[in-house]
C-alpha cells in the first residue's frame, strides 16, 4: 500500500514537468523573498506558484497523452503505464481551486487576480495555442503578469517598472523557445508543433539570441534605474 502510494505521488510528479515546476517556482520564490515577501506571506506565494505549475504541468500530460503514446515518449508517466490519464482529472481539479485562493489570499484581489491569469493564459497554451505559431503568445502574456504578483505580494504600493514587465515577457518566451528546442523533431514527424517547429532549428536559435539581447538591455535599464 505505501508503495503503492508512492509511485503515484512520483508519476504525479513526473507528470507535473517536475523539473521546470521546481525551477519556476524557486525563481519566483527568490524573486519575491528579494522583494521584501516573508513568513507566512512568502509560504503563501510560493504554494500558489506551485499548484499553479502543477496545473500546468498535468493539463499538459493530459491533453497529449495520445500524441505522447503515438511517438512513444516512454519518459511520459502516462506512456510508461505509471499513471492513467483519468487519474489526472482529481489532482488538476485541486490544483486549481488552491491556486485561485492561495494566489488572492498571498497578494490581494490584484495581485492574485495577476497570477489567477497568468495560469489561464498558461492554459490556454495547453488547450488551444501549443500547437500553431501562436504558442508563444500565452508565455509571453503569462510571464509579464507575474511581476505584479510579486510586487502586491510584498505591499499593496508597489507596482512594476515596465522594464521588469517586459523583461519577463522575455524571459517567458525564450523559455518556450529553448524549452520547445528538444522535441521540434517529434513535434514535426507528428504533424505537430507550436513556432518552434514552424520556424526550424536554426532559425529559432537566432530568434532566441535576439531576445536574449533584448533581455538584456531591458535588465540594464532597470539596473541604471532608467
Amino acid at each position: 500500500m505505501k508503495n503503492s502510494f508512492s509511485r503515484a505521488a512520483i508519476a504525479l510528479l513526473r507528470a507535473s514537468h517536475f523539473p521546470q515546476t521546481l525551477a519556476m517556482t524557486v525563481a519566483l520564490g527568490f524573486c519575491a523573498w528579494f522583494t521584501g515577501v516573508r513568513d507566512n506571506n512568502l509560504a503563501l506565494f510560493v504554494a500558489a506558484v506551485l499548484f499553479g505549475q502543477f496545473s500546468v504541468g498535468w493539463v499538459n500530460d493530459f491533453i497529449d497523452a495520445r500524441l505522447d503514446r503515438s511517438v512513444g515518449r516512454s519518459e511520459k508517466p502516462i506512456v510508461a503505464g505509471a499513471l492513467e490519464t483519468s487519474s489526472l482529472k482529481l489532482p488538476i481539479a485541486i490544483a486549481l481551486i488552491l491556486v485561485v485562493s492561495l494566489s488572492i489570499l498571498a497578494a490581494g484581489w490584484i495581485g492574485g487576480l495577476a497570477h489567477i491569469l497568468a495560469v489561464a493564459s498558461a492554459q490556454i497554451y495547453n488547450l488551444y495555442l501549443s500547437r500553431n505559431v501562436w504558442s508563444w503568445l500565452p508565455y509571453a502574456v503569462s510571464f509579464a503578469l507575474l511581476p505584479l504578483f510579486v510586487a502586491q505580494s510584498a505591499a499593496k504600493t508597489i507596482w512594476p517598472e515596465l522594464p521588469m514587465i517586459l523583461l519577463f515577457s522575455l524571459v517567458g518566451v525564450i523559455a518556450h523557445l529553448l524549452n520547445a528546442l528538444p522535441d521540434v523533431e517529434i513535434d514535426r514527424e507528428a504533424g505537430k508543433g507550436g513556432l518552434v517547429v514552424s520556424l526550424g532549428r536554426t532559425r529559432t536559435l537566432w530568434l532566441a539570441s535576439v531576445l536574449i539581447c533584448l533581455a538584456i538591455v531591458s535588465l540594464l535599464s532597470l539596473a541604471v534605474g532608467v
